[in-house]
Order: structure tokens, then C-alpha cells, then sequence
């Protein structure tokens, strides 16, 4: 021991160890002068491949060709090229992967091309090679190749007769003459409309038609290069003949539109099916995942929601065995053929560059009509812009009224046309009733509202009124007069008894099974309380219950089996009543499902999602209201969820005709409601399209992809997309007239100036007295009398008597004024040329215009004025009848009293106006103004800097006003208004035709703002550390990436970071105010303290509108004990939140505790990794992740 110690000492104190003195060892490096013609390996640029002879297949030379993407991988290219990435991330892909190259954008440059090789091949080319007699002219030929030998003037018109007259076959000159057209999108036709906001004047040269043909069907259907709809009137008698092998055949024959939709297939072509609740759309999702088998390619089947997701992979998995599912928390075969999951997996897959996308043939959307969702219909747009080309995509929805424009807005995106199939036909008609009967003798009372064809039956609406009115009657009689007023009062006891008898009448008219939405969650479970002496099932479809149900349980730990809502479910679904929320444990809800699949449960108590479920049709449906409470207000349903649900009703090859019976308790609802409720169209499709900040992150590191191509390709910027190539046009226009104009001289550049500085300083008073005449002040004082100083065209600083007002809500209030005139002239002046408004009111302002003397006498005109026009507001007032001198002037604008000499009073305020106007010209001073912004009293400080701008504006503008007398102003400044105008106007278009003009741009500035104030991009917009564990967030990337990075986690228990990380996740209400836990109560301040500054960086740059939290604190504690190992049944007694709703908490949980985890690992953090696996897994047991029954059974 001795010995090692001294051994020690002697290592740390003597440094003449060799081991501190290693140069003895070293070899002297030799020079060798040949190293430095040594290259690093590198991924080769060509490859040789060998040219075959075509007939026998022998190798006849090697060629060198170029490899395009050299060196790609899946961190560094968008390309299909590139090297596959990671096995373990060919599913989900990696948030540090490039996406695959969306199909419809404009392909990235290639790298060769970007390099700028000039050269310089001289002027004097040779156009006959030598010892050739004849040659190749490219220049001259260019033209007439295009159109075959035929040049056709532009500007010039075809002379048909002419044509007709040389024997030129009409049909051949027809086909020369279509291609030119039709390569103009047909724009040539439409050219006058093209410009019509351009000045007349500047353009008129280029406006005229290549045809002289009236146009004729201009308004048809709608017409579009990208979508087509599919004509389904006509039955397909060659089906057979034109699919002769198809890739699967169906038992029963096909409906016309499923015929045209597999045709369309099988021609790899775009698909948008829209048809009613169980037309069989299925049909066509079915046909594309065999065609994908069937070329060993792959499918996606994406849902809106992951119950969807489930029940679709126990179909497909029975017809196709090849079927994987892939959820946030389950992969089920993630190598099958055909997959299925939610959008938001697929849109995750996307960003981070899955290899999935390289096989897959389709995509199919079901319920593609989900675009419409406020909170998540962003996610359908993303997904579709962010497709590669190769992708085929298949569209299934209900019916909406604007199937053409999606379908116009996908098929421009991605340049592909795409197929509209849309039928009304419903396989099962629907007849809709009104019941008002209330149990005992009046179970029996309904009333049919609409038929199978459509009709609405108002003559049973009124009876059905009538006979209610007639039960309230009975019923006040009854009470003697006393107790609540019946119009929205239904006691528990009447309501059970309606029921009761309801299901009384439904049992012996065989109208079972029923469907009744209960669109409150709570409304649900009253009535499964109130029905407990119903019973619907017999003894063996009682046991049949029991034993599935007990089979379903095996899965469950035994405490869990005994949870109260698993008691009160098994005893009612024995009963045949069911009920289905999202208050229901999701195991319950799968069991409800299936069992009423199988007919044993008779009646279902659910809210609106069940009707987005799959095959569960019924023969009845009932609506226990026409009213919905949307989170907002209460508010009638609207037509599409009013269908979406009814369409529930009616089971094909089982019933004629389904049921749909709309309960009136209370009262009858209006037949306007009803109406258009049942009849009325459903609601537009349209754009809920977000910019979120993992995209701009994304797209930032990509560098590829640009922010503004995503924004420019969304459905909300369609319609402005649509306009560019008309604005593009009209700028060539513009530009190629701009470029005829003559070069405006020195002498004209202080015109110009007095251009510029007039028009700013014009806007800038139009604007200033448009606030200020809307002020209650002002508004008091311009009565009728007033005399004003207006300009309006022609009418320079005229003085004017206010002779009406009319004020519209909404609209610029409008001052009927009379005006001085020339004694004869006032019907001549009219100008052939009208420049515009801005002109004449920047002619207004030079000194030879200040007054208006008119020539000869008793000239006047009535015009009307806006705030615009007013340039002055005089202290004189003239006491006149307006009313009577507009009627005077109005008849005197009648053809045959045009001669007649005006009235007394009209004189008299004439001569008044006259004897003001030349003292006023005579003298200046003897009128007074009244100083507007002194009488108003103007505080706020950005009106006061209005005025100051303008006065200091007005300044400038007096020192340029002596250039402005000269002579010949007119014509001079004619010359320098036109030229400035162009100007203005391609910059106009220029500003339309650039990004900038997209309406979501804003948005994106304002958002790129908040991420360079919170470090995640910095400077020069290069993506931070913070910036790339952003990207990895699925939601709340801010404010998650926050807390990561304060390390906030660090010394926090993994049951405490679950319980806190829980408020991202929980949208509940809860009753009072939530519990926290003494030891958490310091963390949640903390977090609430991140969230603030975020929220108030967003509130600062305007990326937000009100500061609304995204924390819900309300199942801290259920999660935090449940996290802590404590049972189900105990963590249900802290709170009142129903079992589902808390499942569905704690699994959204476990992705976002993914999220950090991840997080963890890219910041080079194992503890912080360790503890969300630790999290993670404590939450991951019992009930709460039990498998679903459609993958397990």
C-alpha cells in the first residue's frame, strides 16, 4: 500500500516522467511534394451507363452522362434523388430532414445553372455553313414556325371574307388561328375587359379583339383550366369493356359516379368525389388502395379524427390485409401498403421528409369538407400544397356548394387537373317530421314537414302548431292556470314522459334502431338517467351484450372494471340504450360502436361527432333540438350539420325511406328556421389557412422553400392568384406604353415636382377633412345656407350654398350644393377627355385658378359634393330654400323645360351668390373661413400631426406655385399628369404582382418580427438553436421551447413536469378555480410569467389581437396524482371533468412530453431526456392507453 502511495506522489509532483516529456517518441514528418496533388473522395458527378442496340439488346458503347444531386441526403435536398435517409426515421421522418419538393411549385434552380457563364460569341455568326449553299436563319423563322408559315397581326382583325375568298379551308385556317388564342388562356378575347381600370385614353390602342365574334356563352358554368366536372346523367354502358382487368370487383353494381370516379382512376387522374352520407364514396378509396396494391405502390388514408382512423383500419384490414395504422402514440405495420391515420400525421410526415413519400402512389382526404374547421382546417391546405407531384390525390366530402372552386384551387396548385364528381342522388330518400307529442294520449302525434322528393308540407306545419297549442291549452287547464309559461319550459317529468312515448310509437311503427343527437354532452346523460325503466332488448340479445361486453373488459385492470360511467354503461347498453361523447372513456365508446353495428343497441344518445363515424347508419334519426351551443352562443344548426347528422338516417338495401324526426318540446320552431335548416344550402368552403410559426421556421432552414410560395399556393390566396396573370399583362401594357411616351424635358421637372408634392398634399387633405366634417361640431354648423369654396371636375374654388344634405350610415356624406356658371358654356364645357378627379383638383391649386369669375350673368348648376371636394367652410350663410331651388333645377334637366327660365327663388340665391363671389374676388379678405382644426379642438396626437403635415406639405407647395404661371400650363402639365400617372399605375401592379400584395404577408412580417425578438432567427434571418427546437414542436412551439430552454425543467420531478406541461393541453371548463399542489404553485407562476412575455411580444408586433391565455390549469392535480401512480377511480373524485375528457388530456399529453423529449436530445440535455421518459411512461398505463378494440379484436 506504502508503495502505491509513494508511486502517486512521485506521478503528481516529479514532472520528468517520460509520459510529460513525449518528443523523444516523435518521428520528424518527411516532405513530400506529390501529397498536394491529392484530392478528398468525392461523390463522382457522372456515371457511365451503357447505350443498347434497340433490336438485340447488346451493349453497343458506354455513355458519360451527369448525375444530377450529387451528395444529396435527406439534411441537405429537397430532391426524390437524394439518398434515403435513417431506417428508424423512414416513417415519421426527422424534424432535421428537408421535405420532398412540393408538386405545382416552380422547380429550385439547378446549381450548374446558377452560375453565371457569359459567352461571348461574337456578333458576326454564320448562317450558311461553308461550302452549304443554303442555310438556317433562326431569327427570321422564329415567327412563322409558331404559327406555321401564318403570321397574324396582333392589333389587326381576320378578315374572315377575305380569307373565304383566297379558298382557304375555313376548318384549316380555324386550327392555325386557335393555337395562338388558346396559348393566351384565351386572354385575347377578354383583353377589354383586362384593362378596364387602366385610363381609357392610355390604352385604347391595344384593346381590340383578335375575333369580332359577340361573345356568346360567356356566363356558362363554371369554366376552369384546372377542374372539370364530370358528367354522371348518363349511365356507362362499356364500363366493362373499357376496364376489362379491373383492380377489384364489387358484389353489387355500381352507381354511375362510382363508375366515373374508377375510370378517372384508373387514368391516374385528380379525384374530388362529393356525395351524401352514405352514397358510397367508400367505394372510391377502396378501388385506389387495390390499384396501389396492385402496382406494389402505397396509400395514405388520412381522417379527421383518430376514432375515424381506427374503425376505417378494421374495414380495410378485412378487405386488403395489407393495412398499417399510424397514430401519435401507435404504428400498427408501418411498412404496409396501405396506411391510415389522421391529417396532422401525415402533415408531421411531410415537414420532416418521411420516405414514405417516395412510393406513394395516392392520398386519399375523407371528410375533405373538414376545411372549413376554424381550428384545424389550416392543416388540409398545408398537407396539399406540401404533396410532391408524383402523389395523386383523391378527395372524398359531403356535398358543398363550391366543390368547383376547391377542385380549381388544388388543381392550379399542384398543375393538375382535377375530376369533380358530385351527385345529390341520396340512395335512401329522407322524409323529415315534427313531433309535438308528450307522452300518454299524444305519443301519437307527428307530422311529415318534408318528403322524399324535397317538399316542404306547410299545410302539416300549421296543423302541427295548431295541435301544440292545443296540448299547452289542455295542460295550463290542467294545472288551473298556474306554473311556468310553456314556451321554452320542459320540466325532467315531461320530458321523460315525451320520451317514453316517443319510444313507445318508434318500437310499434319498427322505426328502430334510432340515432337521437343530443348536442349537449350533459343533455345526454339526463336522458339515459331518466330511461332507466326502459328496456329495448330481449333475454338473448341481453346475454349477447353481457358477454361481449365482458370480453371487451378483460383488457381492463379489475379496479378499473368497476369505475361508475363502466357500471352505468354495461346496465343501459343491456337495456339497449347507449350514449356517445366525448365525456365517454374511448374503450366505452368502442364499444358502443360496434355493438350498435350489430343491432344491439336500439337506441343511441350522442352529440354531433358521431355523425363523422363510419357505416353507422340507423333506420331513425332524432334531433332533440334545432339549437346548438357552439362555444360562442346558442344558435340554430346550420343546413350542412343539419344534413351531416340526418344523413344518418336511412340503412341501404334495408330501409325505403329514412326517418328524421325533429322533436318539439316547448314549441314549434318557425317554419322560416325549419326551412332553411332542412332545405337550405350547406356552407361555402372556405380557407381557415394560419401561418404558423413552425412553418416560417421550417421554411427558414430549409431556404428552398419560401414562406411566401406556401402562403401564395393556400386556398385564402386563390382568388388574388387568379388575378396575376391578367396583372402581369396589363403591366407589359403599361411598361410598353410608358416606354412610347415622349421624355419629359428639363424645363417640365419642376411641374413635376408640383406633381408629386400636389397629390401627397391633396390625399393627405382629403383625408384630414373627411375626420374633420365628421366631427358633431362641424356637423352643427354645415346647415343649409352655408357657402362653401368647392372644387369638383371643372369647378375650380367655386363658391357654393349648401341646398341639402344626406348622410348614409356607411357612406361619405353627400352635400347637394349650388354653383356659379358660365352664361353660356355650361352645356359645351364638357370635355371629350376626362382626365380624372386628381387632375382637375391639382389644376385647382394654382394661382390663376384661386377664383371663379364667371362670364355674363345668372349662370349656376346644382352639384353634388363629398367632404373630398370641400376646400373651404366660410363664416357667411344665405338664407334660401333648397328644396325648392333642386326642384327648379331638376325639371329644368328635362328635355322639353330645358329652355324654361329658372324660378324666383333660384334667381334670387343666384344673384346673392353672385354679388358674394365678386366681392369675394375683389376683395379676398371680406370672407371669412372657419379655421377647422380650431373650432373642432383636436387632442389626439395623430390628428394634430395630420394637420401639421399638411400645413408643412402646403408650404412647399406655395414656393412651386410661380412655376405653374406660365403659359400654356395646361397642355404642359397635361403632358407630366399622363406620364406620372403611368408611373403610379405600374408601380401598382408592380406592388399587386409581387409577394407583398399577399393578404396573409402582413401577418408573416409581423410574425418574423416576434421571432427575431425572442432569438429564434437572427439579424439575417438565419434559424437560431432556439429556431430548430421550435421545428420539432407539434403545437405551442414557443412557448414550450421557452421552457425547455430556461431550464425550467431541470429540477422538477418527472409527475411535476407532466402536471404542469398538462395546461398546454386541457380546453375544458372546470367549476371554480383550479387546485394546485402547495410545491407546484411556484412553477406555474413561473410558467405563467414566460407565457405573458410571449403573448405580450405577439400583442406588440400585432400577431395576436387580444391577449387571451393558452394556459388551463383545471387538471393540474388529476394529472399530477395520476403521474404519481394513484388509480383511476381515485384521481375521478378531484374533479367533475368527465372520464373521456380526461383520457383524451393525458393522451395529448404523452405527444407533447414526445415533443420535449426530442427537444432534449437536440440541445444535448440526457436528464431532461430521461426525465420525459420517465413522465412518459408513468402516464402511459391502465385505462387511460388501453389499445382500441378496433386494432385489438
Amino acid at each position: 500500500m506504502d508503495e502505491n502511495i509513494q508511486k502517486l506522489q512521485n506521478y503528481i509532483i516529479s514532472p520528468e516522467l517520460p509520459i510529460h516529456n513525449p518528443l523523444p517518441e516523435i518521428i520528424p514528418r518527411r516532405y513530400n511534394e506529390s501529397r498536394l496533388l491529392h484530392l478528398p473522395k468525392g461523390s463522382a458527378s457522372t456515371k457511365l451507363v451503357p447505350r443498347r442496340d434497340f433490336i438485340t439488346g447488346g451493349i453497343i458503347e458506354f455513355v458519360e452522362v451527369d448525375v444530377e444531386d450529387v451528395g444529396a441526403n435527406a439534411c441537405n435536398s429537397t430532391s426524390m434523388r437524394r439518398e434515403p435517409g435513417l431506417l428508424e426515421e423512414s416513417t415519421r421522418g426527422s424534424a432535421m430532414n428537408f421535405p420532398f419538393w412540393p408538386g405545382g411549385f416552380d422547380e429550385p434552380p439547378r446549381e450548374i445553372k446558377k452560375l453565371d457563364v457569359d459567352l461571348d460569341l461574337g456578333s458576326e455568326l454564320l448562317t450558311v455553313p461553308p461550302g452549304f449553299q443554303k442555310g438556317y436563319n433562326f431569327e427570321d423563322t422564329k415567327l412563322e414556325s409558331q404559327f406555321g408559315g401564318m403570321v397574324i397581326s396582333k392589333s389587326d382583325n381576320v378578315n374572315l371574307l377575305e380569307n373565304l375568298e383566297k379558298d382557304l379551308d375555313v376548318q384549316e385556317w380555324l386550327k392555325l388561328s386557335e393555337e395562338p388564342v388558346k396559348s393566351d388562356s384565351l386572354n385575347n378575347f377578354n383583353d377589354s375587359m383586362d384593362f378596364k381600370d387602366i385610363e381609357e385614353h392610355i390604352m385604347s390602342a391595344d384593346l381590340k379583339p383578335v375575333l369580332e365574334i359577340s361573345n356568346t356563352n360567356t356566363k356558362s358554368a363554371f369554366n376552369s383550366e384546372w377542374a372539370e366536372m364530370v358528367d354522371i346523367t348518363h349511365p356507362i354502358d362499356n364500363f366493362k369493356e373499357k376496364i376489362p382487368c379491373p383492380a377489384m370487383t364489387y358484389p353489387f353494381e355500381l352507381d354511375v359516379f362510382q363508375k366515373q370516379a374508377i375510370l378517372k382512376l384508373e387514368e391516374r387522374q385528380y379525384v374530388f368525389v362529393a356525395a351524401h352520407t352514405s352514397a358510397g364514396k367508400t367505394v372510391v378509396a377502396e378501388y385506389a388502395i387495390a390499384l396501389s396494391q396492385r402496382d406494389l405502390t402505397r396509400t395514405i388514408y388520412t381522417s379527421p379524427i383518430k376514432a375515424l382512423s381506427n374503425q376505417k383500419y378494421r374495414d380495410f384490414k378485412k378487405t386488403f390485409k395489407d393495412v398499417g395504422l399510424i397514430t401519435g402514440d401507435l404504428q400498427i405495420d408501418p411498412t404496409a401498403s396501405c396506411l391510415i391515420m389522421t391529417t396532422e400525421i401525415l402533415r408531421s410526415m411531410l415537414y420532416c421528409g418521411s420516405e414514405i413519400t417516395r412510393d406513394l402512389e395516392y392520398v386519399i382526404f375523407d371528410e375533405v369538407h373538414y376545411i372549413n374547421n376554424p381550428e384545424r382546417g389550416h392543416v388540409w391546405e398545408e398537407v396539399i400544397i406540401l404533396l410532391p407531384d408524383h402523389v395523386n390525390i383523391i378527395m372524398l366530402s359531403a356535398t358543398v356548394p363550391n366543390t368547383m372552386e376547391l377542385a380549381d384551387w388544388v388543381g392550379s396548385t399542384k398543375k393538375r387537373k382535377v375530376y369533380v364528381i358530385s351527385t345529390l342522388k341520396r340512395p335512401v330518400p329522407l322524409m323529415h317530421y315534427l313531433y309535438t307529442g308528450c307522452g300518454g294520449k299524444s305519443k301519437d302525434d307527428i307530422f311529415l314537414l318534408v318528403d322524399a322528393n324535397g317538399k316542404f308540407l306547410q299545410e302539416n306545419y300549421v296543423k302541427a302548431v295548431e295541435r301544440k297549442k292545443e296540448m299547452q291549452s289542455k295542460s295550463k287547464t290542467g294545472q288551473g292556470g298556474s306554473g311556468p309559461p310553456a314556451k321554452n319550459f320542459v320540466s325532467a317529468k315531461q320530458d321523460q314522459n315525451m320520451w317514453i312515448g316517443l319510444i313507445d310509437f318508434l318500437k310499434r311503427n319498427n322505426k328502430m334502431p334510432v340515432v337521437a343527437f343530443t348536442l349537449s354532452r350533459n343533455r345526454c346523460d339526463i336522458n339515459l338517467q331518466a330511461l332507466q325503466s326502459v328496456d329495448l332488448n330481449t333475454a338473448r340479445e341481453k346475454g349477447s351484450v353481457q358477454k361481449f361486453f365482458q370480453q371487451c373488459l378483460q383488457k381492463l385492470k379489475p379496479p378499473d372494471r368497476q369505475l361508475p360511467q363502466v357500471l352505468t354503461m354495461k346496465d343501459s347498453l343491456e337495456r339497449g340504450i347507449g350514449v356517445h361523447h366525448s365525456g365517454i372513456l374511448p374503450i366505452l365508446k368502442e364499444i358502443v360502436e360496434m355493438l350498435f353495428q350489430s343491432g344491439l343497441v336500439k337506441l343511441l344518445f350522442a352529440t354531433e361527432t358521431f355523425a363523422m363515424g363510419v357505416n353507422m347508419p340507423a333506420r331513425t334519426v332524432i334531433f332533440d333540438s334545432h339549437r346548438k351551443y357552439d362555444g360562442m352562443e346558442v344558435r340554430n344548426l346550420k343546413p350542412g350539420e343539419y344534413i351531416q347528422m340526418a344523413g344518418r338516417a336511412g340503412r341501404r338495401g334495408h330501409d325505403e325511406n329514412g326517418t328524421v324526426i325533429l322533436l318539439c318540446k316547448a314549441q314549434v320552431p318557425p317554419a322560416m328556421d325549419l326551412r332553411s335548416m332542412i332545405l337550405g344550402q350547406p356552407e361555402k368552403l372556405q380557407s381557415q389557412f394560419i401561418l404558423r410559426y413552425a412553418v416560417i421556421l421550417t421554411c427558414l432552414r430549409i431556404e428552398s422553400i419560401k414562406v411566401e410560395d406556401i402562403i401564395q399556393f393556400s386556398f385564402k390566396e386563390f382568388n388574388q392568384k387568379q388575378q396575376i396573370p391578367l396583372q402581369k399583362k396589363q403591366l407589359e401594357v403599361a411598361q410598353d406604353k410608358f416606354s412610347q411616351l415622349p421624355e419629359l424635358g428639363e424645363h417640365l421637372q419642376p411641374l413635376c415636382k408640383f406633381y408629386e408634392l400636389a397629390q401627397e398634399y391633396l390625399t393627405e387633405r382629403q383625408r384630414l377633412m373627411k375626420y374633420l366634417l365628421s366631427q358633431p361640431k362641424i356637423t352643427k354648423e354645415l346647415k343649409v345656407g352655408r357657402v362653401l369654396v368647392v372644387t369638383q371636375g371643372r369647378h375650380y374654388n367655386k363658391l357654393g350654398i349648401i341646398l341639402s344634405i344626406k348622410s348614409t350610415p356607411g357612406k361619405d356624406t353627400v352635400y347637394r350644393l349650388l354653383v356659379l356658371e358660365h352664361q353660356f358654356g355650361a352645356s359645351e364645357q364638357k370635355e371629350l377627355l376626362n382626365r380624372g378627379e386628381m387632375y382637375y383638383k391639382i389644376v385647382s391649386l394654382t394661382p390663376q385658378n384661386k377664383f371663379f369669375q364667371p362670364e355674363g350673368i345668372g349662370g349656376h348648376c346644382v352639384v353634388d359634393a363629398k367632404a373630398a371636394d370641400i376646400v373651404e367652410i366660410t363664416k357667411t350663410t344665405i338664407k334660401v330654400d333648397g328644396d325648392v331651388i333642386i326642384r327648379n333645377w331638376e325639371q329644368r334637366q328635362i328635355e322639353r323645360f330645358r329652355d324654361s327660365p329658372p324660378g324666383a327663388t333660384v334667381v334670387k340665391a343666384v344673384s346673392e351668390l353672385q354679388q358674394l363671389n365678386q366681392n369675394y374676388i375683389d376683395k379676398p379678405e371680406t370672407l371669412k373661413f372657419m379655421n377647422l382644426s380650431k373650432e373642432v379642438n383636436i387632442s389626439e396626437e395623430n390628428e394634430l400631426a395630420q394637420i401639421r403635415y399638411t400645413e408643412h406639405l402646403w408650404k412647399q407647395l406655395i414656393a412651386l406655385l410661380p412655376h405653374t404661371n406660365i403659359a400654356g400650363f395646361e397642355q404642359e402639365f397635361a403632358t407630366v399628369f399622363e406620364r406620372k400617372v403611368l408611373e403610379r399605375r405600374i408601380e401598382e401592379l408592380k406592388f399587386k404582382n409581387s409577394t407583398k400584395n399577399l393578404s396573409l404577408y402582413p401577418d408573416y412580417c409581423n410574425k418574423l418580427e416576434v421571432l427575431r425578438a425572442l432569438k429564434y432567427i437572427d439579424d439575417l434571418d438565419e434559424v437560431t438553436l432556439k429556431g430548430k427546437v421550435a421545428c420539432e414542436m407539434g403545437q405551442n412551439e414557443l412557448l414550450i421551447t421557452e421552457l425547455i430552454l430556461c431550464n425550467m425543467f431541470n429540477d422538477l420531478e418527472p409527475a411535476e413536469i407532466a402536471a404542469l406541461l398538462s395546461s398546454l393541453v386541457f380546453q375544458g371548463k372546470i367549476q371554480g378555480e383550479p387546485v394546485i399542489p402547495e410545491k407546484l404553485k411556484k412553477c406555474v407562476k413561473e410558467f405563467e410569467e414566460i407565457n405573458d412575455t410571449i403573448l405580450a411580444e405577439e400583442l406588440r408586433h400585432k400577431t395576436i389581437i387580444e391577449s387571451d391565455s393558452r394556459l388551463n390549469f383545471g387538471l393540474l392535480e388529476v394529472v399530477y396524482e395520476w403521474a404519481r401512480n394513484k388509480p383511476f377511480a381515485e384521481i375521478m373524485k378531484l374533479t367533475e371533468v368527465q372520464e373521456g375528457i380526461i383520457v383524451r388530456c393525458i393522451q395529448q399529453l404523452d405527444e407533447t412530453l414526445r415533443d420535449v423529449k426530442t427537444a432534449a436530445i437536440r440541445i444535448g440535455n440526457p436528464a431532461l431526456q430521461s426525465k420525459m421518459e420517465d413522465a412518459s411512461t408513468a402516464i402511459k398505463r391502465d385505462i387511460v392507453f388501453t389499445a382500441s378494440l378496433y386494432t385489438a379484436l
